[in-house]
């Protein structure tokens, strides 16, 4: 496992001023912890020297050729067992403490199978937090919400790469859209396709070479906003497939594209009683939302 680089006064200097480090490192132990960062590249979480991390990724090559790209540890890509691929000695006894996957899990091909190898990782009181695009303020902008069926269909077919599907949808129906564009009131669905006027057999050429060479191509998987990804999350829980009760929610900020979400692997393990914790955090975040959306629309219109 990797030091954290900065002293846990320059960390918490740090964190004090960077909303998104905050929220990142949201409920985390102090001042020592050990934990996992999803995919970092070039852009590692930045930690304090009493914390130990293990970078793990979908190949311990991904993201080689970016420069300054951070050695990933392990390769896992969310199918099968991630205690399997971390092995005795990187858990401890107990378990992690903490995971964290900042704009990494849209890209994950079975998501409901990654969030129960992460929460299996980790200690009770363990916190995986992870930032998402929300696909209403970028390229994802033309797509729709991705549904309870989509990750169904990728658990029970236990994907380990992204699907000709995911593939497709990401390649054709991504538009040139920007933020900053979106925020000042331009429609982002009247966008020309990222991928022009080639978007159509670009992404069937790329679903079909996937296919057929067995290729792992990186892909947005899946696209939300705050409120759609409770939405899965909920239905998730009710058939048994989410282990996680969340913590909280951040929605997106203004000029900004991503979203925010904290989650624990609780103490409780009958299935009842998780469940309706799961419930009354879905239900609570579910309520700050709407809150955090009607004082927005109030203050644009003062």
């Amino acid at each position: 496992m990797h030091p954290g680089g900065l002293s846990l006064d320059a960390f918490l200097s740090r964190r004090s001023a960077d909303r998104r480090l905050a929220r990142l490192t949201h409920d985390v132990p102090l001042p020592r912890a050990r934990g996992l960062e999803f995919g970092p590249a070039n852009n590692p979480t930045a930690l304090p020297e009493g914390f130990r991390v293990a970078y793990v990724d979908h190949a311990l090559d991904a993201q080689a050729d970016l420069p300054n790209a951070v050695p990933v540890d392990y390769a896992w890509a969310g199918s099968g067992s991630l205690a399997d691929a971390l092995g005795h000695e990187a858990l401890g006894q107990d378990g992690l403490d903490f995971a964290i996957a900042a704009q990494v899990a849209q890209y994950v091909p079975n998501l409901l199978g990654w969030f129960r190898g992460i929460h299996a990782v980790l200690r009770p009181g363990g916190v995986l937090n992870l930032s998402l695009p929300d696909r209403r303020f970028m390229f994802d902008a033309g797509r729709s919400d991705s549904t309870i069926a989509e990750l169904v269909e990728a658990d029970l077919l236990d994907y380990d790469r992204p699907s000709p599907r995911q593939i497709f949808a990401h390649t054709y129906q991504a538009l040139a859209v920007e933020p900053g564009a979106v925020w000042a009131g331009e429609n982002p669905r009247r966008a020309p396709r990222l991928c022009g006027e080639f978007a159509l057999a670009l992404a069937h050429k790329q679903a079909a070479e996937s296919l057929a060479s067995r290729r792992y191509q990186l892909c947005h998987c899946w696209v939300f906003t705050p409120r759609s990804f409770l939405d899965v999350v909920e239905a998730a829980a009710r058939l048994g497939l989410f282990p996680f009760v969340l913590n909280r929610i951040a929605g997106t900020e203004p000029e900004g594209f991503e979203f925010y979400v904290s989650m624990r692997r609780d103490a409780e393990t009958d299935p009842q009683a998780l469940h309706g914790l799961q419930e009354v955090a879905v239900s609570h975040l579910r309520e700050i939302l709407t809150r955090q959306q009607r004082t927005a629309r109030l203050l644009a219109t003062a």
